[in-house]
């Protein structure tokens, strides 16, 4: 039986929205992040781009009510952004993108993000850490601690610690050469390693004197009755 013209034109549309549909998809699955209505028509093949905005922008929210994209808020434009993935993959995103230059604190990295992305940030940034995506830096001074995108590099925080050396050992009147010379030829003696602090002399002194106490033999009666009468003859 042939369709009427009636008949073939809801079809077509049908055909047609969700060929828009597949096409929005395809768009979002390979961008890194959200994207402006504009951005994604222009990103769309040759046949949606003609598409008008506000159908653009009626398909994308019913796929939000749907569940299958997000909506995203206004960022350095007056368009909502749209993504096929949900805010927490997005601010680990920004959180990775922001630590590639440096490693910062919490509050410096919450500082460079945006202020949508401040609320997530902390609890994302652990979760990222815990996946090993992130790395956590050990503190230096009275800051924070830090965060990288790579793990933390020993010899940073060896050199702050060797240029402390280097200054209190020049102030006792070595040259920097010298030191430099005694230091290379301590790290390639392969049977060096750090010599733990040893206990303080006064806690020394009080361990050992409880230890002669204890280790001191007990007086005999004899004794005992000799230092009571010595007692009693300087009264």
């Amino acid at each position: 039986m042939t369709q009427t013209a009636e008949q073939a034109a809801p079809q077509a549309q049908s055909e047609t929205s969700t060929d828009l549909v597949a096409a929005v998809q395809r768009v979002l699955q390979v961008s890194d992040e959200p994207l402006t209505l504009s951005k994604l028509r222009a990103a769309l093949p040759a046949q949606f781009r003609s598409i008008n905005p506000d159908e653009l922008t009626e398909a994308l929210r019913r796929q939000v009510g749907a569940n299958v994209l997000y909506q995203y808020p206004k960022y350095r434009s007056q368009q909502d952004r749209f993504w096929d993935r949900p805010m927490p993959v997005h601010v680990a995103s920004l959180l990775r993108t922001t630590l590639q230059e440096q490693p910062l604190t919490i509050s410096e990295l919450r500082r460079k993000l945006p202020a949508y992305a401040q609320a997530q940030s902390e609890e994302v940034l652990r979760e990222e850490v815990a996946q090993g995506r992130l790395y956590r830096h050990p503190r230096t001074g009275r800051g924070g601690d830090r965060y990288g995108a790579r793990p933390p590099d020993p010899k940073e925080y060896l050199q702050a610690e060797l240029s402390e050396v280097f200054v209190r050992l020049e102030q006792l009147g070595f040259r920097r050469e010298q030191l430099r010379s005694a230091a290379l030829e301590l790290l390639h003696d392969e049977e060096w390693a750090p010599t733990p602090p040893a206990a303080s002399s006064s806690a020394g002194g009080e361990t050992s004197s409880a230890q002669a106490e204890d280790s001191a033999p007990a007086a005999t009666p004899e004794e005992r009755n000799e230092q009571l009468e010595e007692a009693r003859q300087e009264f």
